[in-house]
């Protein structure tokens, strides 16, 4: 709960070593596919909240039409569930909540901004296959949107538009970043509404 505070997904091998020390073995998995089940029980029950596995919900990403807001589309939920408990070594967790119709407080304005700039970004993705190169992202999308890579935004201090995207957006697992390009990341499969996302583009576009 306090990693996702700061949104940022728990590696599994961190977590492995939390509860088992550096030194015991895991064969398999075995004991740490039994605590994430028995935390996800904890989780629902108390939180209304479900540990999933960051990579592969962005493996298996559908098309980029869902919203950065705080609720989830339920077909993912349920296509996550499983991969949290038998995610491979490398992978990382993020909490999602499963509530059906959570309520949620509004983000501060700062935040909101941020959410809108992950929603052009990943509205640019969702129009070019789901996969944009950085150096078009920065050079071509940015500039028509009035936005150049050294910009700053109402809200959110002296963070760049460029350190927003490669670096804000990645550690917070909306995006992704492989071979120079970008892709939807996990948090942009696991966490955003596609009732806000369609709200939100047909605002932009009209």
């Amino acid at each position: 709960l306090m990693r996702e505070h700061s949104r940022k997904p728990l590696a599994r091998t961190e977590l492995k070593e939390a509860v088992l020390g550096k030194d015991r073995t895991d064969r398999g998995g075995k004991i740490i596919k039994a605590v994430i089940a028995a935390a996800n029980e904890k989780l629902r029950h108390l939180c209304g909240l479900e540990l999933a596995t960051a990579n592969s919900a962005a493996d298996a990403a559908p098309d980029a039409s869902q919203a950065a807001g705080p609720s989830q589309a339920e077909a993912t939920q349920e296509a996550t569930q499983e991969r949290a408990v038998g995610g491979g070594a490398a992978s990382k967790l993020l909490l999602v909540n499963v509530l059906p119709r959570a309520v949620a407080p509004e983000p501060a304005d700062g935040r909101l901004v941020f959410y809108a700039l992950v929603e052009t970004v990943l509205n640019l993705l969702s129009d070019h296959g789901g996969r944009l190169p950085e150096s078009e992202l920065t050079e071509t999308w940015l500039p028509k949107l009035g936005l150049k890579e050294k910009d700053t935004l109402p809200g959110l201090g002296t963070a760049k538009v460029c350190d927003l995207i490669s670096k804000r957006m990645v550690t917070e697992g909306f995006l992704v970043k492989t071979q120079g390009a970008y892709a939807q990341g996990p948090r942009a499969v696991l966490s955003r509404s596609s009732e806000a996302a369609n709200t939100f583009r047909g605002e932009l576009e009209g």
